[in-house]
């Protein structure tokens, strides 16, 4: 790759049905641009349901499409479970909608059959450590290519207490937030390490969920046991590790580091505090802010290098798309 081209990083957040938040912005982006998001980028990261986005720009699915996703089968995802006592010691959802819903959008298709560069992580209980999906974008990634689009997403969005731990062949996965629920960095470092890139050339566009991150109100009790800690752990994990990464993207790449995202109004704060809210007041907070964020990113200056570029056409050196 030629170290003076620009390289174009899109990086998407985990955050449950907040995800119809980054879809909205997609939309709106795709429809201004009038051509497919993954054309404008040599790279595309997704953690949990940024990954599920991920991967469907990745196979060209229009933006429209992926937010209609969220508006027309988010109560079938998070469909509640019908359990009498004992409900702490299960998941809150399972992962037969989800599975569902992807299996149609998705098919047979494998990460080998992508058009575009993806990176995708999740944690591999089995193991105890991160697995992050790759397409074949480097010699040495030859395994990958082989897996279903299905089972990747199904892995990287089982969030502990929301979701069941997702089991394939390869390991028992864990949602990826628990490693980088915004995976910025970890594109960075594929861009460097795998690509080849310098760093001055890389531009990284990450969008958020609207996390509205987990606090302690200053009267709360400070030994927390298992019930207490049931559902706010993980929201904490996800949004400290957002916070994270915003600070250490934007020291190193400075005003090449560009982050969509809304804070969360006191008043609106109810409507999509927890991940699996889907409700009309939720999808109106949601898809409201995500416009007119939209609309304002559209004329901001940092964001016009995004607007312009081309991305190179990708190298794939196994699989289907193998074409070096």
């Amino acid at each position: 790759m030629n170290s003076g081209r620009p390289f174009h990083i899109l990086a998407l957040s985990g955050g449950g049905f907040r995800g119809l938040y980054t879809a909205t912005v997609l939309a709106a982006l795709e429809e201004a641009l009038g051509a497919p998001l993954a054309q404008r980028f040599d790279l595309i990261c997704g953690t949990s349901v940024g990954g599920i986005l991920a991967l469907g720009l990745s196979k060209e699915m229009s933006a429209q499409d992926l937010k209609n996703l969220f508006l027309h089968h988010g109560r079938q995802i998070f469909s509640q479970r019908l359990i009498l006592g004992g409900i702490a010691f299960f998941a809150r959802h399972t992962n037969v909608g989800l599975k569902k819903v992807l299996t149609k959008e998705f098919q047979d298709t494998t990460v080998g059959d992508l058009n575009h560069p993806v990176l995708i992580p999740t944690v591999n209980y089995a193991t105890g450590l991160a697995k992050v999906f790759k397409t074949p974008h480097h010699e040495k990634l030859e395994i990958d290519h082989k897996t279903s689009l299905v089972d990747v997403a199904m892995a990287t969005s089982a969030a502990p207490t929301y979701f069941p731990i997702y089991a394939t062949s390869r390991g028992k996965f864990v949602d990826g937030g628990l490693v980088a629920n915004a995976p910025g960095l970890l594109g960075l470092h594929e861009a460097l390490g795998y690509f080849g890139v310098e760093e001055k050339n890389v531009r990284v566009l990450s969008i958020g969920t609207m996390s509205a991150g987990r606090t302690i109100r200053g009267d709360s009790a400070l030994d927390l046991g298992f019930m207490r800690w049931r559902g706010r752990l993980f929201d904490l994990i996800i949004s400290a590790q957002e916070s994270i990464t915003h600070s250490v993207l934007t020291h190193r790449l400075q005003d090449r580091y560009f982050l969509i995202d809304d804070p969360v109004e006191p008043d609106q704060a109810q409507d999509i505090r927890a991940l699996d809210k889907v409700n009309q007041r939720a999808i109106d907070t949601l898809t409201s802010r995500a416009i007119d964020r939209a609309q304002q990113v559209l004329g901001e200056p940092n964001f016009q290098s995004f607007r312009q570029y081309r991305a190179t056409p990708p190298i794939f050196f196994h699989g289907r798309k193998k074409n070096t």
